[in-house]
């Protein structure tokens, strides 16, 4: 069909020429024209300057539906190298933030040579708008147990509760189940329980229970792990004060804090893994 557009269009293109030279050359202006042919000249010149108008117009219709075709197959191919390029860049730009993380996780000052760290996905989650529990894509054939600590490269994001042979189940620090024998950087006396705590608009705090009335412990202090427990080794990163609270009834206070890992965002975690399983009792 298309070949025979083409010679249909051909042929047009050539009768139109061969016309339009013919009306030229009735329209050549001579030294010894006659009054008829002047006359027939200015009465055709309008006629010549639409055909050559028309001429010029089918030109450039024809060369359109001749290069349609290909023009078409060029932006279908440019499509298709524009969605691959942007997915090798959304692939580049996941790697790279990965690796930024894994740097990041591994320059941590409060790091200790006494443990390794095994990394770990987050393939499942638990709790609706409150995540209290992960699962990850490593389980007992890695040596994993219930009780080992959790955390990102931001800081502590709970311990493992649950396990099987490819996955274990982490609960977070936002969990009711989840207890930690916390500190301050700034006062180590200043040391209680934290526990979930759920703050204004549904936001996952934590809290730290069961402070004496005279504890010097402020917003703004660095809460870390105390490492006693057996179960969380000492010093590694929590969150801030944000708030303290009274209960002079009771004489305690209770220290509102902002976890460092934003538990809806998680999604590589690190296992802590004890050199010497001697050290601590899972």
């Amino acid at each position: 069909m298309a070949r025979l557009l083409k010679n249909k269009l051909s042929r047009k293109i050539v009768i139109l020429t061969a016309i339009l030279l013919v009306i030229f050359g009735i329209t050549v202006y001579k030294d010894n024209k006659s009054l008829v042919e002047s006359g027939a000249g200015a009465a055709l010149n309008p006629v010549q300057k639409v055909i050559y108008s028309t001429n010029k117009r089918l030109e450039s219709l024809i060369d359109f539906f001749l290069r349609y075709e290909d023009v078409k197959n060029e932006n279908e191919e440019l499509l298709l190298k524009n969605i691959e390029l942007e997915a090798k860049l959304r692939s580049f730009d996941s790697l790279q933030e990965e690796n930024e993380k894994l740097k990041e996780m591994f320059s941590i000052k409060n790091r200790q040579d006494q443990y390794d760290y095994l990394g770990a996905n987050v393939i499942g989650r638990a709790g609706g708008g409150i995540i209290t529990s992960y699962i990850i894509d490593k389980g007992e054939e890695e040596g994993l147990q219930a009780g080992m600590a959790i955390m990102s490269q931001e800081g502590i994001v709970g311990q493992i509760t649950e396990t099987a042979a490819t996955w274990s189940v982490v609960e977070t620090l936002s969990s009711e189940n989840i207890s930690i024998h916390v500190t301050t950087v700034e006062d180590k006396i200043n040391s209680g329980i934290l526990e979930g705590h759920i703050g204004s608009g549904q936001k996952q705090m934590a809290k730290i229970s069961y402070l004496p009335i005279d504890s010097t412990i402020k917003e703004g202090d660095t809460v870390v792990t105390s490492g006693l427990g057996r179960f969380y080794p000492p010093d590694f990163f929590i969150g801030e004060v944000v708030r303290v609270e009274e209960d002079k009834g009771n004489l305690m206070k209770t220290a509102i804090v902002e976890t460092a890992v934003n538990f809806n965002d998680a999604r590589m975690l690190f296992v802590i893994l004890p050199k010497n399983m001697e050290d601590v009792e899972y």
